[in-house]
């Protein structure tokens, strides 16, 4: 299998270390099929995040059972990678919840009669709206394969079949393992392309606390808002007009419907009964800043955010100094970005 330039797979004889990226929704995955594992209501389009990074090394020995700790930056090293790791923090529940997809890769990959310790940990903020789980679940899908090879010579997988296994853990996940551009609709996924072969990317984290609501929560409760008839067909409108815009060159329209889709979104939350939400005073005064930017100058980033409170920025490689001057506006908050 050859591995995607957004991908880190090293190995040792008993060590695996993988990496992969988040990705952002531009068309989002909210809501899923009922009695389906991670299947869609709707197609979603992503730009993968290839800076951010979650990292993923495993240890196989004589345990006694799988387990999770926190990966340290200093044991990267160990495999000649340079990265400032942020802090992971998994509840019991997010750990039980990964381990056991680990297990099921295991099985699936005809590993299940070892034991690993598991280690991971981001270069950014996790489980605060960045897709941390995305990057997550796809590294543990590769890490898993990099250890299978060695234990199991036999298994061969391709790309697809790496990511349709990661869908089963997180669903975005899937999408992480194409780069720059992904769809995904129902059981397809596949990388699609748009003259825009790399964008710059801002994230504001005006929040890095761990959500009160998950992303897996929130796809349940959204189906109790009565704006959710009919999301699905919006969703799918969108996407067509997005596509084509991208294709046309048309930012000032992709702009615009990427930022009905993420409003769309946050409105299930707010009308779902009862009601939650992520958007804070720190996130309404990004949009607001970034709002006025485009009233002013006609132009500006496109704007998202996921089911958190920090928002998304994505600039053509042409609006360089526009993004240096919109985040020195925004110099309160914490910025993640992939520009020096």
């Amino acid at each position: 299998m050859t591995m995607l330039k957004n991908q880190v797979e090293i190995s040792s004889k008993d060590r695996w270390l993988a990496s992969a990226p988040p990705n952002i929704a531009l068309i989002k995955y909210m809501g899923k099929k009922p009695q389906l594992r991670n299947v869609p209501t709707n197609s979603s389009l992503s730009y993968t995040l290839d800076h951010l990074r979650t990292y993923v090394e495993l240890e196989v020995g004589d345990f006694s059972k799988d387990d999770w700790v926190l990966l340290e930056s200093s044991l990267l090293m160990n495999f000649a990678v340079e990265d400032q790791l942020f802090g992971l923090e998994l509840s019991e529940k997010g750990k039980i919840r990964y381990l056991e997809f680990f297990s099921f890769l295991k099985k699936k990959m005809n590993i299940d009669n070892y034991n690993f310790i598991v280690r991971s940990n981001n270069n950014f903020p996790g489980d605060c709206g960045i897709a941390s789980s995305a990057s997550s679940f796809a590294a543990l899908t590769v890490a898993t394969y990099s250890a299978a090879k060695t234990l199991n010579p036999e298994i061969d997988l391709s790309l697809d079949d790496l990511a349709h296994l990661s869908r089963q853990g997180s669903g975005s996940s899937c999408r992480s393992f194409y780069s720059p551009w992904t769809q995904w609709e129902e059981s397809e996924i596949y990388q699609i392309d748009f003259p825009y072969k790399s964008l710059l990317h801002q994230v504001y984290v005006v929040e890095s606390e761990k959500k009160n609501v998950s992303s897996s929560e929130a796809h349940k409760r959204i189906t109790s808002s009565l704006l959710n008839q009919g999301r699905e067909a919006r969703a799918e409108e969108r996407l067509k007009n997005l596509c084509r815009s991208l294709k046309q060159l048309s930012w000032k329209e992709a702009f615009c419907i990427v930022w009905a889709e993420f409003w769309d979104m946050h409105a299930l939350f707010e009308t779902s009964h009862p009601p939650f939400g992520y958007m804070s005073k720190g996130s309404l005064r990004v949009l607001t800043c970034l709002r006025k930017h485009w009233e002013e100058f006609d132009d500006g980033p496109i704007v998202t955010m996921d089911a958190g409170p920090n928002i998304h920025c994505l600039y053509r490689d042409d609006q360089r100094k526009m993004a240096e001057k919109i985040q020195k506006e925004l110099k309160d908050f914490s910025v993640y970005k992939n520009y020096e």
